[in-house]
């Protein structure tokens, strides 16, 4: 393994856990009304950015992508835009650079399920200074980690 990739894993899997309570269950219970938009029967996630007040919140879910279309292949399936690059897409860096993204998948009962960005979304995040990750677990846990 390389010393990026070993870098990458150690700060990606360097998680705390916490439970519902507070700013963490208002911003998931956001992220989760939001997941609850998306067009996907499952895998429906919903992503709030958050930087000081409520008046810098920006969020997103998980959707299809016409404009990705054009670079695959009508076999490889449709194109999707992770709620996490949603939430970052358009917003001006010095509301994303020291903010916290919550992320929060639901299954189809509305249950939480695990939903740790994906290293591609985590690159992304960590490229527009975002210092923060809170991703559900599920109903009684959430995880994250810095960037």
């Amino acid at each position: 393994m390389s010393s990026t990739a070993k870098e990458y894993e150690s700060l990606y899997s360097a998680t705390k856990t916490h439970k519902y309570s507070g700013k963490i269950r208002r911003y998931m219970d956001l992220a989760r009304r939001t997941a609850q938009q998306s067009a996907f029967p499952d895998y429906r996630h919903g992503a709030v950015l958050v930087k000081g007040s409520v008046r810098n919140v920006s969020t997103n879910k998980n959707n299809y992508c016409s404009f990705g279309s054009r670079f695959q292949k009508n076999h490889e399936g449709r194109t999707t835009l992770h709620a996490e690059l949603g939430a970052i897409l358009g917003v001006d860096r010095s509301i994303t650079e020291g903010a916290t993204v919550y992320v929060a998948r639901i299954g189809k009962k509305n249950n939480y399920k695990i939903s740790k960005p994906c290293s591609m979304c985590h690159q992304a995040l960590k490229f527009v200074g975002i210092k923060r990750v809170v991703y559900t677990i599920n109903n009684k846990i959430a995880g994250s980690y810095k960037l």
